[in-house]
Formats: structure tokens, C-alpha cells, sequence
């Protein structure tokens, strides 16, 4: 059987979240989640969220520059970032201002994407070409980046 979470005082909330904070960087709607499942109330997960922000602990600017990061270094594309996002109920003006900063080269993330998974052999039968479109698409690639990276990786 499982128990409810003790309730949290102000101090045990502020502890919890700084450590969760220290290991890696969380959407504030992931914080209050997390504060909450640990037996903060919502008034106190919402102070608590407060003043990691006003503290600068946590930031949603600085979680969608991680997500970006984290993204293409997967070799994911913008889709699954978009993806991702909206689950973490990131505003998508903040993305936005990310992608705007970092301007990603998604054509040859999915490029080198290809490369890394299939080498540098050329796609030979149409089998082949539709895995290569097939797995480019899991990946979160549109179809102008797909055709590029397959035009491009067999040459």
C-alpha cells in the first residue's frame, strides 16, 4: 500500500528544490510537479518556484537553451525539440528565442545524422532510401531536410 508524502515546511520545499536544481537544470512546471509529488502544497510549490526564480536557480529561458543543446546533440530534430517542449509546457516563445539564438543547422544535423547511422555508403535500392527517410522522420527531420541529408550523404 502506498502512503501519502509527508507534508513539507518552507525550509524542506527550498532544500528539496535547490538539489533537484544542482543536478540539472527543470521547466517550472517540472518543478512545481516534482515539489508537489514530494508533499509540498500547491501555495508553497508556488513560492518555492518563485523564489528559485527570483533567485535565479531556475530559469525556463536557460531549460529551453538546455533542451535545444540536448537535442542536437542526439542528432533529434525540430519536431521531437517541439515535441518536448510542449510536455514540459514550455512557452514557445522562449523556444523560439533559443532557436533564434542558436540557430541550428538542421539540414546537416539530419546529414550527418544519416552518415553516423548508415556510413558513408549510398543509399543502393529503394528499400534502403525509405529506412534512411524512415528514421530521419523518427528523428523529428521535415521532408526539405530528409531530401537534403539523403542527397547529400550519397554523394
Amino acid at each position: 500500500m502506498k502512503s501519502e508524502p509527508e507534508v513539507l515546511t518552507a525550509q524542506q520545499a527550498w532544500q528539496l528544490a535547490i538539489g533537484l536544481l544542482s543536478r540539472r537544470e527543470h521547466s517550472s512546471h517540472e518543478l512545481l510537479d516534482k515539489l508537489r509529488q514530494r508533499g509540498a502544497d500547491d501555495d508553497l510549490a508556488q513560492v518555492t518556484l518563485e523564489r528559485c526564480q527570483q533567485d535565479q536557480y531556475q530559469s525556463d529561458q536557460r531549460f529551453a537553451e538546455m533542451l535545444l543543446r540536448h537535442c542536437v546533440s542526439k542528432g533529434q530534430g525540430l519536431a521531437v525539440l517541439r515535441q518536448l517542449s510542449r510536455q514540459h509546457r514550455l512557452d514557445q516563445e522562449l523556444l523560439q528565442q533559443a532557436l533564434d539564438s542558436a540557430e541550428p543547422d538542421w539540414f546537416e544535423l539530419a546529414r550527418s545524422c544519416v552518415q553516423k547511422k548508415f556510413g558513408e555508403l549510398a543509399a543502393g535500392s529503394d528499400k534502403e532510401r525509405l529506412k534512411r527517410m524512415a528514421f530521419l522522420q523518427r528523428r523529428g527531420f521535415n521532408s526539405e531536410q530528409i531530401r537534403y541529408a539523403l542527397q547529400h550523404s550519397d554523394s
